[in-house]
């Protein structure tokens, strides 16, 4: 069996507070207390608290988004497999989306990292150097949307499937430049 990082140690310390406190409310002392993980440990992977807690969801949306395009992965896998992440870990989501704000907002980190992976993938898989404006504005404005949405619906609008929820973010997507994706090839579109 594989030893476990000490990365990966303090990802699970954060996780484990938080579901007895606010996220605003934890110390990078704290973390590193019950994680048992030297302080200078710690500043060796994370910048600070926020980088930390961005980094539970960047890590494994960067490995998603890495699968579009290989094997037949859609955005629509890539979609429902976020989607997954965010009910498996709700209650972290929701308490770093409500409990963070400025330049510390886990929303805007989120559409920060959704924005610059979708970008690269649209610019590697269509070989090109560059988005027109238009392009990137509408998808800036598709990534800022999309995290708002999957907040939602963590917080409590998840009445809809995972399904119908991965469609409905796939419609969010302006027509500029929803033909770089493709979407549903393997499923039965709706």
């Amino acid at each position: 069996m594989r030893k476990k990082t000490s990365k990966e140690i303090l990802v699970e310390t954060l996780l484990e507070i938080s579901k007895k406190k606010s996220i605003d409310k934890i110390t990078v002392k704290e973390i590193v207390r019950e994680s048992g993980i030297a302080m200078q440990t710690f500043y060796n992977h994370f910048l600070d608290k926020a980088d930390l807690i961005t980094y539970v969801h960047k890590s494994k949306f960067d490995e998603i988004i890495s699968k579009i395009g290989k094997d037949g992965y859609t955005l629509y896998d890539a979609t429902l497999e976020n989607i997954e992440f965010y009910f498996e870990h709700k209650d972290f989501m929701a308490n770093a989306l409500i409990n963070t704000e400025g330049q510390d907002s886990y929303a805007r980190a989120s559409a920060s990292n959704l924005f610059i992976k979708l970008k690269e993938y649209v610019l590697q898989q269509n070989n090109i150097n560059e988005l027109s404006n238009k392009e990137e504005f509408f998808l800036k404005i598709y990534c800022i949307s999309s995290v708002y949405a999957y907040a939602h619906w963590a917080l409590g609008s998840n009445e809809i499937s995972k399904e119908d929820f991965a469609d409905y973010i796939f419609e969010l997507m302006p027509e500029a430049i929803r033909k770089y994706f493709d979407y549903k090839s393997r499923h039965t579109t709706s």
